[in-house]
């Protein structure tokens, strides 16, 4: 399957089918899915052969299960730890991050996103001002 699209996307793939192409991501997503269902593949727990992303089972080597129970499962690991997010308390996010401020403790996704937006976010007046500042000094130190 290769992909046909002129649009510019934001992801762009190799086909393995014919190697020179590309795939824009949501006909990347279907060929996964595709080979998966050529493949017989299904999931161990919920028994869904329509997801396009994969994990090996842990409880049953050999096996795989869809990202849906994938997710659930992280949850379930993660609440029998009684993991919660030191910065906003939930414990219901099956992505959890090491704090940095904090260590030996975790943060939820929502609360890693949101602090890695805030250290790189930078207003335009500001950004504008650090620019025009750092061009004057430039200017000064070339006399």
């Amino acid at each position: 399957m290769v992909c046909r699209t002129d649009r510019t996307v934001i992801q762009w793939y190799n086909s393995k089918d014919e190697p020179e192409n590309k795939m824009c991501n949501p006909c990347y997503e279907k060929n996964r899915l595709d080979v998966a269902v050529a493949a017989g593949t299904t999931c161990v727990k919920c028994e869904t052969d329509t997801t396009s992303k994969w994990y090996s089972c842990k409880d049953e080597p050999g096996t795989k299960i869809c990202i849906s129970c994938y997710q659930k499962n992280m949850l379930d690991v993660a609440a029998a730890a009684g993991t919660t997010c030191v910065k906003c308390g939930t414990d219901t996010t099956f992505n959890w991050y090491n704090c940095k401020d904090e260590p030996g403790t975790k943060i939820c996704m929502g609360c890693y996103d949101k602090n890695s937006y805030e250290k790189t976010k930078i207003c335009m007046g500001c950004y504008d001002k650090n620019s025009y500042e750092k061009k004057k000094a430039a200017k000064a130190n070339e006399k």
